[in-house]
């Protein structure tokens, strides 16, 4: 059954169920690294000195009738004296659980693996766009309902015996929370004239999803344990998904010849209605009236003052897709989206260190702080609400400009403020103050949402349609390349004192440089008289007005 033809709103509400509690749970890595530390994961990585230079290790000072029995840090042996009123004895307790302070060379373990799997995750979204283009949306769901699976049930058996699962499960729950993102996005298709803001608000329960993680740390210090959570999450995801791959969503795609569909009856109606109201003494001449329905068909298209060709349009005049991948316009685009791509996972990636440097090392308000953090994720959905509705109304004013303008002038403002996000989170980091995270929260939550509705709109609104798969695969592909760009950064940022200030200074420079994009975006717009260019690989079509061919 394909339902989305008779409840197109129910598959919708169905979509953003699905990716607010599948899509990006991976980016929720600072609660799952508290609960990991806790744990022990990767401790025996630590030595001896870490215990002087962490206030949290036990130590004689804190307790004076405990004492080090060996040196093993990855099972920590002591010897307390039990004193009573009849006899004293020794008794000896072993601490599986590590101390939550860590060290560095364990967050760099961790961070590791997040880095892996971000990167993977990205590099991906290749091969799943070629997946749902060749063997259709309901396959390629079934492949990835295991995957996710898999990945939930690694993380839930994993343990510091056995941390190497870690990996498997992040990287499977990455990519199969990626798909269900990926293929719920065509839902858009559903509502065109509220495409851009369904797809805005994809992307910010895609990001909103991350608390899912704030809620398993919850749970874990209620007493739940994380396989009992990440077993839960199993059952939920198996019938939440089952139910939307079977019912809801088409076996291939919702096609483009079911949207041209609907864009001629929508046409047909609007056509009727302006012809009853006409009377016959008034008839306009043969040719006004042609451009009258020209109108109507283009408002219909989105295409307004655009060229459209109401018999035919022949492919020869669309460009190829290695002409429009290798255009400096897309090519800009990815370098635009690579630096603030690699802000955006450094933050996530670093988040918990740097809480740590602030606080010096007090794990109670760096758990504070990583909670409030989560919630405040819960805004991701208004500010892509906000960045969805600032794009349609610069579309708005625009709308009867040229084709150049029309399309590159609308997005200069929405890049500009990703822009202006991504350089105040870097220029907070700077500052070692403990209010400094709020500010940093708020930019970052407004951040993180804006950047991926920007880029995913303009490639659309830009480029041809049908090309809109392989174009957002290499922008995965980019931010992909941007995940495995991190790790060296982390490397950097605990080289030596001092270094996550000549981090920032690197990565405030690389955000600087991405102003390019929207200034020559802006360049050209200007050059725009009016004309039609076929610069814009938006649609092919040419006028063709009766008695004139």
């Amino acid at each position: 059954m394909e339902l989305y033809r008779k409840y197109p709103v129910v598959c919708t509400v169905w979509a953003f169920m699905e990716v607010l509690l599948f899509g990006g749970v991976i980016y929720g890595w600072g609660s799952l690294v508290f609960i990991l530390k806790e744990e022990g994961f990767y401790s025996d990585y630590c030595t001896e000195n870490d215990i002087g230079n962490n206030p949290d290790y036990l130590s004689p000072n804190q307790f004076p009738y405990l004492t080090l029995s060996n040196n093993s840090l990855d099972e920590k042996s002591y010897d307390v004296i039990i004193a009573d009123d009849n006899s004293s004895t020794f008794q000896r307790i072993t601490e599986n659980k590590a101390i939550n302070g860590g060290c560095s060379a364990q967050e760099s373990q961790l961070n590791l693996w997040f880095s892996i799997a971000v990167s993977f995750m990205c590099l991906s979204f290749a091969g799943i766009g070629y997946l749902i283009r060749h063997i259709g949306t309901r396959n390629t769901r079934a492949i990835f309902f295991f995957i996710y699976l898999i990945g939930t049930l690694c993380l839930a058996f994993t343990s510091p015996e056995i941390p190497w699962l870690l990996l498997p499960g992040l990287c499977c729950i990455g990519i199969a929370g990626l798909t269900v993102y990926s293929t719920n996005l065509q839902v858009s298709n559903l509502h065109p004239h509220l495409r851009s803001t369904i797809v805005a608000i994809l992307t910010g329960l895609f990001d909103f999803s991350s608390i899912n993680k704030q809620i398993v740390r919850i749970a874990y210090e209620s007493g739940i344990a994380r396989r009992t959570s990440y077993i839960f999450i199993s059952v939920m995801f198996a019938v939440i998904i089952a139910t939307s791959t079977l019912f809801f969503l088409p076996k291939m795609n919702i096609s483009e010849d079911y949207m041209k569909e609907q864009k001629r009856r929508r046409s047909s109606c609007m056509q009727e209605k302006k012809l009853v109201r006409q009377d016959d003494s008034s008839l306009q001449p043969a040719e006004k009236l042609y451009e009258e329905l020209l109108k109507v068909h283009e408002k219909e298209l989105g295409v307004m003052n655009g060229s459209v060709h109401l018999a035919a349009a022949g492919d020869s005049s669309k460009p190829s897709l290695l002409s429009v991948v290798f255009s400096m316009t897309y090519m800009l685009h990815l370098y635009w989206l690579f630096v603030h791509a690699l802000r955006f996972v450094t933050f996530i990636g670093q988040l918990n260190v740097w809480l740590e440097n602030i606080f010096d090392g007090n794990e109670a308000k760096v758990g504070e702080m990583l909670a409030i953090f989560s919630y405040m994720t819960m805004g991701a959905v208004g500010s892509a609400l906000l960045c969805g509705f600032v794009y349609d109304y610069q579309r708005k004013r625009y709308v009867n400009a040229g084709e150049i303008k029309r399309v590159y002038f609308p997005v200069v403002l929405p890049m500009c403020l990703v822009i202006f996000y991504s350089i105040g989170t870097t220029i907070i980091c700077y500052i070692k103050h403990e209010v400094a995270p709020y500010f940093a929260f708020v930019l970052f939550t407004l951040f993180r949402t804006s950047l991926f509705t920007v880029a995913v709109a303009f490639i659309g609104d830009a480029f041809p349609i049908d090309y809109f798969g392989v174009l957002f695969g290499f922008i995965e592909l980019s931010a992909g390349i941007a995940g495995l760009a991190q790790y060296p950064l982390f490397q950097w940022y605990d080289g030596y004192d001092g270094s996550y200030m000549n981090v920032n200074h690197f990565l405030l420079v690389l955000e600087v440089s991405t102003v390019i994009h929207p200034i020559l975006l802006y360049i050209k717009g200007r050059r725009d008289k009016g004309e039609r260019s076929c610069k814009v690989y938006r649609h092919a079509y040419t006028i063709v007005v009766p008695g004139t061919a």
